[in-house]
């Protein structure tokens, strides 16, 4: 068990009083002698008078561990494994919050599967606040949608949690939508359950189908269409509990706005503003997680197919709301091109999302102005 001692350190007066100096560098991981493991390593200079006894970046080992016994450290600080990743992924999958997050996400994700399985087979209502607890276990305030986003796109479910997985990551997607769409907290959670329920007619259509890796058949399309039927019927009948708009949302998250959606072919307005909001999470949320058969997409890539088909699949103000905050948020971030160099975003191109204006070392480059030039994954 690692032990944060840095305020404790300073009522003693610091580590001078035992004739020892360690030069505090930024917030690094403190750590008690007694807890160190071979392989950490050193985060500060230790110093006795004016010479350096043991330099930052020394690796911990039992010659390391007896020498700060004999200085009569209680603790020193460490090096994070983020500190050593080169990009931005690797920064964040080494990092704490990551893999707290790792640890709450599964056993909440645990907490929504029976929530399901209780309903689906023994038709037990589902217990709203529960699931909004989830989301806000997970989704705290405090935690922005850059971070959740990186979150979702660097965490791998298990085979048997992908089904599960998708909904309770449309739900927490929701969640930070409903911020940039200023929606009261009424709102927001019709949303976030929309987000939990809206695909839960699919849990009684095979898994092999629904995770079947290649293109479905005639005959498996249209049984895979029957779960907006299901799920509607079941929440109608056996959760009452949940608003108009949920129920909406279940039936209609596949309908487009052009008319050619199923299963009434409704058209723009028609469609309840939920289900034009869970297409594009659905849609979104599918596509950057990864696959047993496949690797998660780029989010600028899920971003170009979003506005080349937003006029006749998508509502364009939704659309347009949510990718502008997607892409504002990755401002900053090293990307790589299909022609394999490194840049950075710099800006991002108000009509032309998926093509931000880039820079590196030496040059400025416009993607707008450079199609034969994309980008290819995040780095």
């Amino acid at each position: 068990m690692q032990i944060y001692l840095r305020e404790y350190i300073k009522t003693l007066g610091g580590l001078d009083r035992f004739g020892i100096t360690c030069f505090w560098e930024t917030d690094l991981y403190t750590v008690a002698v007694a807890e160190l493991k071979d392989g950490m390593m050193l985060g500060c200079n230790i110093t006795m008078g004016d010479k350096v006894v043991i330099k930052k970046g020394t690796k911990v080992d039992s010659i390391m561990r007896k020498q700060l016994q004999a200085f009569k450290l209680l603790a020193v600080e460490v090096l994070e494994e983020e500190d050593f990743a080169e990009t931005y992924y690797g920064k964040i999958k080494v990092s704490r919050a990551f893999k707290k997050f790792e640890q709450d996400y599964t056993a909440n994700l645990m907490a929504y599967k029976v929530a399901v399985d209780s309903f689906i087979y023994k038709k037990v209502p589902f217990r709203l606040d529960d699931l909004l607890e989830i989301v806000k276990n997970l989704v705290p305030d405090t935690l922005m949608g850059r971070d959740l986003f990186a979150y979702l796109y660097l965490h791998m479910p298990s085979d048997d949690e992908l089904i599960f997985a998708h909904g309770l990551n449309v739900a927490l997607i929701c969640r930070i939508f409903s911020r940039w769409l200023g929606l009261s907290p009424k709102e927001t959670n019709d949303l976030c359950i929309s987000g939990f329920l809206f695909d839960v007619g699919k849990y009684l259509i095979p898994a092999d189908i629904i995770m079947k890796p290649t293109k479905l058949n005639r005959m498996e399309y249209d049984l895979v269409k029957t779960h907006v039927f299901h799920g509607w019927y079941l929440l109608d009948h056996y959760s009452k509990n949940v608003s108009q708009h949920v129920l909406n949302a279940t039936l209609q998250h596949h309908e487009k706005t052009d008319g050619s959606g199923y299963p009434q072919g409704l058209k723009g307005s028609e469609i309840d503003p939920y289900a034009r909001i869970m297409i594009i999470l659905d849609t979104y949320e599918a596509m950057t997680s990864a696959r047993p058969y496949r690797a998660a997409k780029c989010p600028y890539e899920v971003i170009s197919i979003l506005e080349s088909n937003m006029l006749q699949h998508y509502d364009v103000q939704f659309t347009q709301l949510f990718a502008r905050h997607i892409v504002d948020e990755l401002i900053g971030c090293r990307v790589m091109l299909n022609d394999a160099s490194t840049w950075e975003v710099i800006m991002n191109n108000s009509n032309d999302l998926s093509h931000p204006i880039l820079k590196n070392e030496k040059d400025v480059l416009d993607l707008s102005k450079n199609r034969d030039l994309y980008i290819t994954g995040i780095i």
